[in-house]
């Protein structure tokens, strides 16, 4: 059971995450800005997104791709330093 509690909340409110685009599949970074039961509602407005002006959406967890962080960066991109 503990680790059922911890897997929910495993994405907090401004959190960045990697999902794939509905319109065009392209793997886009976006920002958690609110968590409604077991959804998200997910902005595009990131420093690394190229569509910044998509409008905000709700997602599942289901769709989460990758967390965004420094410690683990996306897969196939290098770590700058």
């Amino acid at each position: 059971m503990e680790f059922l509690l911890e897997w929910s909340s495993w994405y907090k409110e401004g959190d960045t995450v990697w999902i794939s685009y509905w319109y065009n599949g392209m793997i886009t970074p976006v920002r958690i800005k609110n968590i409604r039961g077991r959804k998200y509602l997910v902005e595009h407005n990131v420093d690394s997104s190229r569509i910044k002006n998509a409008p905000d959406e709700i997602i599942s967890s289901h769709q989460i791709i990758s967390s965004s962080s420094p410690e683990a960066p996306f897969p196939g991109r290098s770590k700058k330093i």
